[in-house]
């Protein structure tokens, strides 16, 4: 009998150590699959969740697709030295921001990729990932972010 429960607590403790969290879930980017598998990201860091409190929250245009989630998708960060995107998928195939273009000071655009894995979970969860202001976008009057589908006016500062 005492072998049987030390082979029950041994396999408990390996199913434990399966279903743990993720090295970095609680606010930097983490991979959990080879790196060649995964898009790179442009954000300096990203945040499992929503904005963060401190953000000051764009206006989305009402044909984003987005604009059925009850929460603000972008805004500005540390008086517009950055500013954040929450992007909304699979937890466990994240969208990422890939790419930036400036095409006018009033305009960013933001490319975006998928992470891929072999199996991705049928969830809905926000990530927000932070991304440095270029230096040639106008903070002093509004700016138009664009990614994917959704288009959102981050205010003046």
């Amino acid at each position: 009998m005492r072998n049987g429960r030390a082979v029950c607590f041994t396999g408990i403790a390996v199913l434990v150590a399966g279903c743990a969290t993720e090295p970095g879930a609680a606010g930097s980017s983490s991979t959990t699959g080879p790196a060649e598998a995964l898009p790179s990201s442009i954000a300096e860091y990203d945040i499992r969740g929503g904005l963060p409190t401190e953000a000051i929250p764009g206006d989305k245009s009402p044909s984003s697709p987005d604009s059925a989630y009850p929460f603000p998708t972008a805004g500005w960060l540390d008086g517009g030295g950055r500013f954040a995107v929450v992007l909304v998928g699979s937890s466990s195939c994240p969208a990422v921001t890939s790419s930036i273009e400036v095409p006018d000071p009033h305009t960013v655009r933001l490319g975006l990729d998928r992470q891929k894995s072999d199996v991705c979970s049928a969830d809905l969860a926000p990530r927000t990932y932070v991304i440095g202001t270029p230096t040639d976008v106008d903070r002093a009057q509004d700016v138009t972010l664009e990614y994917g589908d959704s288009v959102v006016t981050l205010p003046a500062l």
